[in-house]
């Protein structure tokens, strides 16, 4: 009975140890994220690069869009390709924010920058896909769990952490965005530069045209209100951030966002897998950021 009882004891214990362990992991992971977030937020200047990959099996396109971009004080500057495989073309787009206040935006053949006016909700919707501050102001908003990734074989020097993102949020933010390019449309036809930004939550449906060119594939920002309800209420969508970090600086090295969505769509379903992967450097060593004349 003495045994039967000490088994019961010691099985008890490990339960015990085994989620004080997990608890612990879990507060670390959450200490680590707000450490790195808020050395990233405190930082005066940096630089970043990325790319998106479409990842789907039925799709053959690879880069759908490449950016770059600095922060230099309460000014940041970000350039932006686009990629129309289906078109055999490209766009490039520079967005200039100044103070967070006033955004200037200039075409690729353009020399003056141009103030974004009736443009400035949809044009910041395409700074805002890109940007990593604004990455980490939508884990914030949207983390559901924040995970530690232990199986890294990169330098010892270091670390990353899991971000994953609540599914209902996401869908919440994705109808916001999809309804706000749905009003800004009509404005944006009086504009000497109609522009239509993508969304990384569904790639394909919200996949705009670019400057001043024809629609090309499913888009649903012409889509009728009533038929956007439908799409969003049958769509899942998940998405996760990883973000690899400097364990010295505890300074984001990388931020990789992962996104699947599936969702009804002129009778089908499509389902979608796309990747954004952000490089971030020279903190602290910044070009200037050009003021528009």
């Amino acid at each position: 009975m003495r045994k039967v009882r000490m088994l019961c004891l010691i099985a008890a214990a490990l339960v015990f140890t085994g989620g004080c362990s997990e608890m612990r992991v879990r507060e670390n992971s959450s200490t680590a994220y707000a450490m790195v977030r808020d050395k990233f937020a405190a930082q005066q200047s940096y630089e970043f690069y990325g790319r998106t990959k479409v990842l789907s099996a039925n799709s053959a396109n690879g880069n759908m869009v490449n950016f770059s971009g600095r922060k230099d004080g309460t000014a940041a500057y970000m350039n932006i390709r686009r990629s129309h495989p289906e078109q055999s073309r490209a766009q490039t787009l520079s967005l200039l924010d100044q103070d967070g206040k006033k955004l200037y935006a200039r075409l690729e053949n353009d020399k003056d920058w141009r103030e974004a006016g009736l443009q400035e909700a949809v044009l910041r919707q395409e700074w805002n896909n890109w940007d990593p501050a604004y990455a980490f102001a939508q884990m914030d908003e949207m983390k559901q769990r924040i995970i530690p990734l232990t199986s890294l074989r990169s330098a010892r020097d270091v670390a990353a952490i899991e971000v994953v993102l609540d599914s209902a949020k996401l869908k919440k933010w994705l109808a916001s965005q999809l309804r706000e390019q749905q009003g800004a449309r009509v404005q944006s036809a009086a504009s000497f530069w109609p522009y239509q930004p993508s969304v990384k939550l569904a790639w394909r449906l919200t996949r705009g045209s670019g400057f001043a060119a024809g629609s090309a594939g499913a888009q649903v920002q012409s889509a009728p209100p009533s038929d956007l309800n439908e799409i969003l209420k049958r769509m899942d969508v998940e998405a996760k951030y990883t973000i690899y970090y400097n364990k010295s600086s505890m300074l984001p090295t990388s931020i990789t966002m992962s996104i699947r969505s599936a969702y009804n769509f002129r009778d089908q379903r499509v389902q979608e897998h796309s990747q954004v992967d952000t490089y971030l450097q020279n903190y602290g060593r910044a070009k200037p950021i050009p003021r528009p004349a």
